[in-house]
């Protein structure tokens, strides 16, 4: 009998991976031991894949799944990769409910959690993988993550509409123990702020939230006279503003003139637009807190004037 041929079509039908026991349901033990690292290799353990076939990302995150043999969902950074938000790196990472035993293995963590679902809306299935959502991955992936890394990453995702506040704040209810907790936390609160960026926290942590300066509206939108804006920072007892100018969107010259452009409809508005750029906010935050406070308190003194 040609087994090799039976074990290609086996390998083939099931889109290039098999396990032990499917390949086993085909040929018999001995010609699967025989094949096996001289036509077959081992991506994980008990799963198979023909020889010289490419070990791409979408291959080992399913070998990885059919190495759990059902209850698992991809997490973790490698959940953040099928969502899109992150490069590609190993080890892979699967979580499992705390009574399933499977080991992992040098490529793949498993990881344990009571009462795990691998179902909505803790799970759900993306390019054909089950993978943990995305404000669980992100919870799960926060102390494994650089540590620069960390808080940009959740600006980004939460500035691109993928994930919000509440529902990170939901997926950290249930991780309280997660390393970092406090860190994570904190990132939370200034998404729900309003913060889109790394400069826009710092700046509400070391400037905007001080007791000298009155209470702020993180990206407040004007919808007034034909302008449509929105605000990094705003006081609108004061109509004050402040923007915070990162060098990626307002270093070059038709940047700063859309800036100019923008910052003059809103002085139409009565608004008074103050703009700071990251050395400000990083280097002197004394000197932009007291910059934003003496002009809050002339504009005060102006409008109770008119």
């Amino acid at each position: 009998m040609d087994w090799l041929t039976i074990l290609r079509e086996a390998i083939a039908a099931r889109d290039g991976l098999a396990t032990r026991q499917e390949l086993l349901e085909v040929v018999p033990k001995a010609v699967l031991d025989r094949h096996v690292n001289r036509n077959l290799v081992r991506v994980l353990p008990h799963v198979y894949t023909w020889r010289g076939a490419a070990a791409e990302p979408p291959t080992l995150m399913r070998a990885a799944l059919l190495h759990a043999g059902g209850g698992a969902a991809l997490s973790h950074t490698t959940a953040l990769t099928i969502w899109g938000v992150r490069r590609f790196e190993l080890p892979l990472h699967l979580t499992i409910a705390q009574t399933v035993k499977r080991a992992g293995a040098p490529n793949l963590r498993v990881h344990r959690r009571l009462r795990f679902q691998p179902s909505p809306p803790d799970c759900l299935e993306r390019r054909g993988l089950l993978v943990t959502s995305l404000p669980r991955a992100l919870v799960d992936s926060w102390p494994l993550l650089p540590l620069d890394e960390r808080r940009p990453l959740l600006l980004d995702v939460a500035r691109q509409g993928l994930t919000t506040a509440t529902l990170l704040d939901g997926a950290l209810a249930e991780r309280r123990n997660v390393a970092g907790h406090r860190a994570l936390a904190q990132t939370v609160e200034l998404i729900a702020d309003g913060c889109q960026s790394e400069l826009e926290a710092l700046g509400v942590l070391h400037v905007f939230r001080h007791a000298s300066l009155p209470r702020s509206v993180g990206q407040y939108r004007i919808r007034e006279g034909g302008v449509c804006v929105q605000l990094d920072r705003a006081w609108l007892e004061a109509k004050l503003a402040v923007e915070l100018d990162g060098a990626r969107h307002h270093t070059s010259p038709e940047d700063r003139q859309k800036d100019l452009a923008r910052d003059a409809a809103l002085a139409a508005l009565g608004w008074v637009v103050l703009r700071f750029t990251y050395a400000d906010v990083r280097k002197n935050p004394d000197l932009v807190r007291a910059r934003v406070l003496e002009v809050y308190r002339m504009r005060v003194a102006q409008l109770a004037a008119s």
